[in-house]
């Protein structure tokens, strides 16, 4: 277990039993198969949370704290308080960095790629700010951040197109950039490891273009290191075949593989769905459903584990129920029970299927 964590929370974490043995850490549990990060806030960095962290966690991602629309707040200014306090937390507490994102069409202010008088700026023009913001912040978190999500989500879903073309970084710089996104990231710091990053690639189509994409940027020298799977999943669409066939594609690439936004939805599939169309009625946490997470954790944990040598991290998007994304930005107010701690901070079902394997 980690150190500084005071007595009193590590009274709570630990005093829980369940068949009764005091809870075990993931961290410790997976430490021969790969890193157990979770993605978090600054103000999930105390309290229960904090315990939660140290006690379970080896890697942190920064949820939205590094993201660009919280970073830079005009040409003439950044911020980057709320991703230090991060770093800050996971250096104290001996935990990898990881950091979310550099470049995507979400959360990046409209004005970044106009010019003062409000027009779009060329191709040439915005790369090349594209660059200055790379290094700085590259720059910024040099030696303390080991890995970047360079581009995030750069894939169109479903077979009409590959790339997102209805975004601004497409319209303005066409495909062009997200190889400049890399070749930039590893001028900036050629010590990270620089990853592509995008959700539903247990989906073929959408996994077979992010291989044909990453295999062309290989084969042209780009300096990309690892694909991470956004494991935003529901309890209908990921399985063992999906999981299995995807990380061995990827792998096969010859670059590192990570679950990188672990999550599994107890409603249907939502990615990029109307969301009115979507359920509104809460489903109760029955034992019923409690025991279908439950099997499909473990499931997926199984692959996980039978892959670890193809994997080298996966991360929560969360720590606990309480605090789950999925809850308000999906269908806001329609509570959802993802993680594998509940929302008065107790390991779930879920969790002790994760823990409780025969090696």
């Amino acid at each position: 277990m980690k150190k500084n964590i005071s007595l009193a929370l590590t009274l709570v974490i630990l005093t829980a039993c369940h068949k009764e043995a005091p809870i075990p850490s993931l961290e410790e549990r997976y430490e021969k198969y790969f890193p157990i990060g979770a993605a978090v806030g600054q103000k999930q960095l105390q309290g229960l949370d904090s315990a939660l962290l140290i006690h379970h966690f080896s890697s942190l991602t920064a949820e939205n704290d590094m993201k660009v629309s919280r970073t830079i707040k005009s040409m003439q200014e950044f911020s980057f308080t709320a991703g230090e306090h991060l770093v800050d937390f996971a250096e104290r507490h001996g935990m990898q960095m990881r950091g979310h994102t550099l470049v995507w069409y979400h959360q990046t202010p409209g004005w970044f790629y106009r010019d003062s008088l409000g027009h779009y700026l060329s191709k040439e023009q915005l790369l090349q700010r594209m660059r200055w913001y790379i290094h700085q912040v590259l720059d910024h978190y040099r030696g303390r951040v080991y890995a970047w999500d360079v581009v995030n989500e750069a894939i169109a879903d479903g077979s009409a197109m590959f790339y997102r073309q209805n975004i601004d970084w497409y319209r303005v710089c066409g495909q062009e950039y997200i190889k400049k996104a890399f070749v930039y990231a590893h001028e900036a710091d050629p010590t990270i490891k620089l990853f592509y990053n995008d959700y539903d690639l247990i989906n073929p189509v959408k996994r077979d273009k992010v291989y044909k994409m990453v295999k062309k940027m290989i084969d042209e020298g780009i300096p990309i290191h690892g694909i991470g799977m956004q494991g935003h999943w529901t309890l209908e669409d990921v399985n063992e075949q999906n999981l299995s066939a995807a990380i061995d594609l990827f792998a096969s690439l010859g670059v590192e593989v990570q679950i990188t936004e672990l999550d599994i939805s107890v409603y249907p599939y939502y990615h990029n769905m109307d969301r009115s169309t979507l359920p509104k009625e809460v489903k109760p946490y029955t034992p019923e459903l409690a025991k279908q997470l439950a099997d499909k954790y473990e499931e997926v944990f199984q692959v996980l584990r039978k892959k670890s040598e193809k994997i080298t991290g996966v991360t929560f998007w969360g720590v606990t129920d309480k605090k789950t994304w999925l809850s308000n930005y999906v269908v806001k107010g329609r509570t959802d029970y993802p993680l594998l701690f509940d929302s008065l901070y107790q390991p779930k079902e879920a969790f002790w299927k994760v823990v409780e394997f025969v090696e």
